[in-house]
């Protein structure tokens, strides 16, 4: 890995080689010593936290077993590792659910939980020594994994998509069909919070459409009054507004914080008008997304 820096290979005065400072203090996070574990991948995406001309990809994994044999451990954990922002080479990839062996060295403990925090597992990742093998215990977990889950409500029946975390569904809302993302919660293949917050807003419908209309009309108008493109336009007033919104649709995290999605009926060209309220039914922003 250390050839993407052979341009700026520099030795210091103990002979040592120099690296790029963001480089430099990313590893002097993690031990020195090197481990092999056998990891099972959860959902594989690109991304990572970018420093300077460096970014640090991760990918996480659902359990992993340590050294050439032993059991499973069914624990979440993190693979980091460096690369530059400007090269087409992401170095590692990954497929979704795959079984790899890696060598790693992980990170130091009054680093990886400076105040007692429960984190662990986060490991840099050396090189991948086996791709897409076979690993009964973890194949076994993978099985369990990927098994449909749903929740089977009075409202309807949710199903998980375990990549993005929540449960789709739909439900009536003023006798129309509106689609509804529920996040899960933290540790169970339940939606306890988001499912209290859809009650509450399905226990009195009418009140909180107008609620909510209303509340993105006064937040937004003026601001769609200034994307019109004509000076001859005629003015948008908020009651106009809350009605020409429309195709509501909800998301809910795992805290009971909601959001309702609207179409903007082309007055922001077709963004989405986004109103966020929390579990307490205090509405506390209105935006446009997209």
């Amino acid at each position: 890995m250390l050839k993407l820096f052979k341009r700026e290979k520099k030795t210091n005065s103990s002979g040592k080689e120099d690296l790029p400072e963001p480089v430099a203090k990313f590893l002097e996070e993690y031990e020195t010593e090197e481990q092999k574990l056998t990891v099972l991948i959860k959902e594989y995406s690109k991304g990572g936290r970018v420093q300077g001309d460096f970014l640090f990809p991760v990918v996480s994994f659902l359990a992993y077993i340590e050294g050439e044999s032993g059991g499973a451990v069914r624990e979440k954990g993190t693979l980091c590792w460096f690369m530059r922002r400007s090269s087409n080479n992401y170095i590692h990839s990954f497929k979704d659910y795959g079984i790899y062996t890696v060598l790693v060295r992980k990170m130091k403990p009054g680093i990886l939980n400076p105040v007692g925090a429960p984190f662990k597992n986060w490991y840099y990742l050396v090189k991948i020594i086996k791709k897409n093998i076979r690993e009964p215990q973890l194949e076994k977990i993978r099985e369990e994994y990927l098994k449909p889950v749903s929740i089977k409500d009075d409202l309807g029946v949710f199903w998980l998509d375990r990549k993005y975390g929540w449960f789709e569904g739909e439900i009536n809302w003023l006798g129309k069909t509106k689609s509804v993302l529920l996040d899960k919660d933290k540790d169970s293949d339940t939606a306890e919070a988001a499912f209290k917050t859809l009650y509450m807003l399905l226990a009195d419908a009418e009140k909180w459409d107008k609620k909510i209309r209303e509340y993105a009309a006064a937040e937004l108008t003026c601001l769609a009054n200034d994307w019109q493109d004509s000076e001859d336009a005629s003015e948008i007033k908020e009651e106009e507004f809350s009605e020409r919104i429309g195709g509501l649709s909800f998301h809910i995290d795992d805290e009971g914080s909601f959001e309702a999605d609207f179409d903007d009926d082309d007055m922001f060209c077709g963004h989405w008008i986004v109103v966020c309220g929390n579990s307490d039914g205090e509405l506390m922003s209105a935006d446009i997304e997209g």
